[in-house]
């Protein structure tokens, strides 16, 4: 077993999942059967690096009446539901650009010595707008990227996309590039598979 692998994806990745359900579930809290379960799966996936501990977890805080040595190799409940997945990656994304933008807005006033719109102590809210199909230069920036991708290698040909856009008369849009970065940048991210999928998952479809 490939435990660097296993502490990246399996690990790491869990408090990173606790902490960000954690945030979202400030107002009304977290469900006490999924931390639970958080913490069993955490600690079967520790238990090869640091047993003594695990098996306090497992015995002591879960109260389970067998030694977590005989316990089996944690595995899903149920299939994953990659769209689920996708949704929750573009919420963490589209917060965190917001408050970024937010951040950056607020430095420009502070050095211009400028009164803010709004006061950043108070609850704010903003609109989000989600089309339900991608327009026509994405879906053609999409089937570049697509055609140009090595499944084996799982690596893009940037020689090859740059000829497909020069030639489909999109690399004068300053639009296509950074877009087509954010898709490498998906494609190298081993939780998601739907980078190349010019469709909009959801009940709306």
């Amino acid at each position: 077993m490939n435990y660097k692998d296993a502490l990246k994806y399996g690990f790491f990745e869990m408090q990173i999942a606790r902490d960000w359900y954690r945030e979202i579930t400030a107002d009304v809290g977290m469900h006490v059967d999924l931390i639970k379960y958080w913490i069993r799966i955490s600690a079967l996936l520790v238990q090869p690096i640091i047993p003594h501990f695990s098996e306090h977890i497992w015995t002591s805080i879960l109260g389970e009446p067998q030694s977590i040595q005989l316990a089996r190799w944690p595995s899903p409940a149920e299939p994953i539901d990659r769209t689920i997945l996708d949704s929750g990656a573009y919420i963490r994304a589209t917060i965190k650009s917001v408050r970024e933008a937010e951040g950056q807005f607020l430095k420009k006033i502070t050095k211009s010595k400028g009164v803010a719109p709004f006061d950043p102590r108070k609850p704010k809210s903003i609109h989000i707008y989600v089309a339900t199909d991608f327009p026509d230069w994405q879906v053609k920036t999409v089937q570049i990227v697509k055609d140009s991708y090595d499944a084996e290698t799982q690596k893009v040909d940037d020689a090859k996309v740059r000829q497909a856009l020069a030639q489909a008369g999109l690399m004068k849009d300053k639009r296509v590039m950074p877009f087509v970065q954010a898709m490498k940048v998906c494609l190298t991210n081993k939780l998601f598979s739907s980078c190349l999928n010019v469709s909009i998952p959801g009940p709306h479809r």
